[in-house]
């Protein structure tokens, strides 16, 4: 036990207890959001997603179409494919 705190040495047992404690300290820290904080909050992320998707799909389409009519513009220029 001596040599240990000699050599600067902390054991494993020490450090967990550790960690929970700050874990617990941290812990209490913690404010939440209240109900109608959290349902903006929700609102928003719901918003988003669907914004998100639509514009997505958006470029997914124009990207099919485009390559779409490219095939076919290929296909006019040089038929022998």
């Amino acid at each position: 036990m001596a040599e240990s705190a000699k050599t600067g040495k902390v054991s494993v047992f020490t450090k967990i207890g550790k960690f929970f404690k700050d874990f617990i300290s941290e812990f209490k820290k913690l404010v939440w959001p209240t109900k109608e904080q959290l349902m903006k909050n929700t609102a928003v992320v719901m918003v988003s997603i669907v914004v998100i998707g639509l514009v997505l799909a958006g470029i997914d389409f124009g990207l099919s179409k485009g390559f779409g009519a490219l095939k076919e513009l290929v296909k006019f220029v040089w038929p022998y494919n």
